[in-house]
């Protein structure tokens, strides 16, 4: 699969979703089915790391296709923040712009943006403390 997903520690706190260079439409509705079926299996909450880094983005039906993944469902209620790892400035742009023309579909969906998987890890860690 062009997209691994597995949990990052042994609390099962944190999910990994990490990115090969070329990846599909598919692949991605695959990890966020088992993201969420992971996140079901637990009862409490449960934060998601993405590392993009070094991954190149299918461009054809980017906007359906980000839309529609957003809108199939809502965020279930031990779901936490997703930490962005590796996105560069035209991601975090693309990210921008998305969130503000579809604000609805996002809401209750944070997503923050880290450098390193050190840095999302110490994101996650720093928002734990404040719950």
């Amino acid at each position: 699969m062009a997209i691994l997903t597995r949990w990052d520690n042994k609390g099962k706190t944190i999910i990994l979703l990490e990115f090969e260079s070329e990846w599909s439409w598919e692949d991605l509705e695959g990890a966020v089915s088992k993201s969420d079926r992971l996140i079901g299996s637990v009862p409490h909450m449960v934060d998601l790391i993405i590392d993009v880094g070094g991954a190149a983005f299918p461009l054809s039906e980017i906007l359906s296709k980000s839309r529609a993944l957003l809108a199939a469902g809502d965020a279930r209620p031990n779901e936490g923040v997703r930490v962005v790892v590796g996105a560069n400035g035209i991601m975090r742009t693309a990210y921008q712009t998305y969130h503000s023309t579809f604000q609805s579909a996002v809401q209750d969906r944070e997503v923050l943006f880290a450098d390193s998987l050190l840095d999302a890890r110490a994101i996650i860690r720093g928002l734990a403390m404040d719950r």
